[in-house]
């Protein structure tokens, strides 16, 4: 909203990295800005009571069309729209996220345009509002509330000998709340847009003003891209419309510089207008001539007062927030002494849970699960995991197995207590870390844990299975026996002076005891049978 202005959104683009193959020659430069438009998380429509079905807009979602509209909804004459306070409850959140600043007053518009998918003839948004404040790293110039359009399909329809071109209009999406992120145009290359996305939809999130979800249309993103030379003004800009993924922004930003440049080799003039993107194709088309601000003949919205905004609710909603993600990120490096890779790595595991499906177990009541990924290793430490040790864990080996099984983060079987006192066992040699990572992998593909309800069974589970480690003479003697005889050559090696020999030995043991054996036990013990023979 207009109200909602700019004054920084800090560290938009930290880390984003540059691409390897420049997509200009030296001294020209890509100009991109984006608008992010995001549903908002509220039971509602903006401008009426009708319940908004999550995600309404995707077909797995199983909402019939056109099942969740009211008359205003779809357009009928006489009605009126009627503001809902969820909507700029959750619109303020992800503004102060946006480290936004909130005036006072702001105001509804109509947008004149004129599409089968808005049924009024006119968008009811937000234009006016006054800021002046200075930007930093990737300017927020605006984010305001606005209304979605109905969803439109094209299929081919037989008529006759004819196949015609047809559309259907599903209207649940029509009204439904959003907010419109306009950044300034400070971007220059698409791993900066990527990650700027990124960080929007992560902001979203954290603040429950919008599930993000880009492959259901929670979150889609307009970009204009325009090229020049450095110094000289900036290029006409082209529009690239309805993008869906952060992967397909990139690649419609790339291809469009591109295309901007040969244009101008050409000798041609790059024509101001709005484009699509074909995915399959990773180009990107033109679709119509971009109109500018006055062909929308913005009018004062007259059935909807100005919006008002008191200082303390502000204040309110501004003391709710949970923590936002830059500022966890500095508390697990500064608390834990991680590295910005773990870091990283740990609050990005959540984060391309788009399309998870949910999976299904009997979960055991009283068990703190953690779907996220930073609570779950802050539990593993709370239960007395070294944090260094903890993040290991949780990101080189739970999400390894994960990943492999199929499994979102989100829906993992394991619980912190079960993974912390798997750690400990192996700590204190009871296993192996071999041993430790194929009990962590059936837990996860049969979705059980060795947990009654009131105890942990992992140490009864390892007796229970013989799969304690194998350590002293007495039980790695035989094994080690065995190995010399049938490795005589390796055997000679390890006499001649080749460490690696040894090692290979090792690794025999190793597979005869299906990882249970100490390697260094081991290693110390066959060292001492091949020069006492």
């Amino acid at each position: 909203m207009a109200a909602l202005r700019s004054r920084a959104s800090r560290a938009f683009c930290t880390g984003a990295r540059l691409g390897r193959k420049a997509l200009l020659p030296d001294g020209w430069e890509a100009v991109v800005g984006i608008e992010c438009h995001a549903q908002l998380n509220v039971p509602h429509k903006l401008f009426s009571p009708t319940t908004t079905p999550h995600a309404a807009s995707a077909p797995s979602s199983g909402t019939l069309p056109n099942t969740h509209v009211a008359p205003f909804d779809a357009g009928y004459p006489g009605t009126l729209p009627r503001l809902q306070n969820s909507a700029v409850a959750a619109a303020l959140r992800a503004a102060l996220a946006l480290q936004c600043t909130i005036v006072p007053r702001s105001y509804f518009d109509r947008k004149h345009y004129f599409y089968a998918d808005q049924p009024m003839g006119f968008q009811i948004t937000q234009k006016r509002g006054s800021h002046e404040d200075e930007a930093l790293q990737v300017p927020i110039e605006q984010v305001q509330l606005e209304q979605d359009t109905a969803k439109s399909t094209y299929y081919l329809m037989d008529v006759g000998d004819e196949q015609r071109r047809t559309q259907l209009l599903d209207f649940n999406r029509a009204g439904v709340a959003l907010i419109e992120i306009v950044s300034a145009p400070a971007m220059r290359t698409p791993e900066q847009a990527g990650a700027y996305v990124r960080k929007v939809r992560d902001l979203l999130r954290c603040v429950d003003a919008s599930d993000g979800n880009m492959n259901e249309g929670s979150l889609r993103c307009d970009v204009n891209v325009s090229i020049h030379k450095i110094g000289e003004p900036f290029g006409a800009r082209c529009e690239i419309k309805n993008l869906n993924s952060v992967k397909f922004l990139m690649q419609a930003i790339a291809y469009e510089v591109q295309r901007q440049y040969a244009e101008v080799a050409a000798g041609n003039t790059v024509e101001q207008m709005s484009r699509g993107f074909d995915e399959a194709r990773g180009v990107t088309y033109a679709m119509r001539s971009k109109e500018d601000a006055p062909d929308y003949r913005y009018l004062h919205e007259p059935n909807i007062p100005p919006l008002d905004v008191r200082a303390s609710e502000v204040e309110v909603i501004r003391a709710a927030l949970p923590e936002l993600p830059d500022e966890r990120h500095t508390r697990l490096r500064e608390t834990y002494g991680l590295s910005i890779r773990d870091v990283n790595v740990l609050t990005r595991v959540n984060a391309e849970d788009d399309a998870a499906m949910p999976i299904e177990w009997e979960r055991r009541a009283g068990v703190d699960y953690c779907a996220s990924a930073v609570d779950f290793f802050e539990a593993l430490v709370h239960d007395g995991i070294e944090p260094q040790t903890a993040v290991n864990w949780t990101i080189h080996h739970l999400l390894k197995e994960l990943n492999a099984a199929g499994v979102p983060f989100c829906y993992s079987p394991v619980p912190p207590m079960v993974l912390a006192e798997l750690i400990r066992v192996v700590e204190e040699q009871v296993i192996t870390p071999k041993t430790a990572h194929t009990l962590l992998r059936e837990m996860i593909t049969t979705r059980t844990i060795p947990y009654d309800g009131t105890t942990l069974r992992i140490r009864d589970l390892i007796e229970s299975r013989a799969l304690g480690q194998l350590r002293t003479d007495e039980q790695l003697r035989p094994i080690c026996e065995a190995v010399l005889e049938e490795h005589a050559k390796d055997v000679a090696a390890v006499r001649s002076g080749k460490t690696k020999a040894l090692q290979k030995l090792v690794g025999a043991v190793m597979r005869r005891t299906g990882g249970r054996a100490d390697a260094v036990a081991a290693s110390m013990l066959l060292a001492a049978l091949i020069a006492s023979t």
